[in-house]
C-alpha cells in the first residue's frame, strides 16, 4: 500500500512540474516577456519577426501534454501496475523528447528558447523516471 502511494506521489510530482512550466510561462508572458524578447532579438538580424503566440503556445502545449500523460500514469499506478509502468516509460520518452526539442530547436541559426526553458520542460521527465522506476521495481 505504501509503495503504491509513493509511485502515485512521484507521478503527481511530474504533473506539478508540468504545471510549474505553464505557470512560469504565464508569468513571463504577462510580465517581463523575456522569452519573446530573446527570440525577437535573435530573429531581428535576419529581418524576421517572432510570434509571441507560437513561442508561448508551444510551452503551454508541452505543459498540458506532460500533465495529462503523468495524470494517466498516476491514475493507473494503483490498480494496473504493469500498464502504468508501460505508460510511464512512454511518458518519459515523450516528455523528455519535448524538453530536448526545446533545447536544440533552431531556425535561421537562432535558438528561440534559451536553455532554461528546455531544462524546465525536462523536469517532468526527470520526476517521471523516478515514478517509472518505482513502478518497474515493484513488478
Amino acid at each position: 500500500m505504501r509503495q503504491s502511494l509513493s509511485e502515485k506521489r512521484t507521478a503527481l510530482a511530474a504533473v506539478g512540474l508540468s504545471v510549474l512550466l505553464a505557470a512560469i510561462a504565464i508569468v513571463d508572458q504577462a510580465g517581463s516577456r523575456s522569452l519573446f524578447d530573446h527570440a525577437s532579438s535573435g530573429y531581428a538580424s535576419y529581418g524576421k519577426h517572432a510570434s509571441e503566440g507560437a513561442l508561448y503556445g508551444l510551452l503551454y502545449g508541452i505543459a498540458v501534454l506532460d500533465a495529462l500523460l503523468w495524470l494517466l500514469v498516476a491514475g493507473l499506478a494503483r490498480s494496473h501496475r504493469l500498464v502504468a509502468a508501460g505508460v510511464g516509460v512512454l511518458a518519459v520518452l515523450l516528455t523528455a523528447s519535448l524538453g530536448v526539442t526545446l533545447l536544440v530547436a533552431s531556425e535561421y541559426g537562432v535558438h528561440p528558447y534559451p536553455p532554461l526553458w528546455g531544462v524546465l520542460a525536462l523536469l517532468p521527465a526527470v520526476a517521471g523516471v523516478a515514478a517509472t522506476a518505482l513502478l518497474l521495481r515493484r513488478r
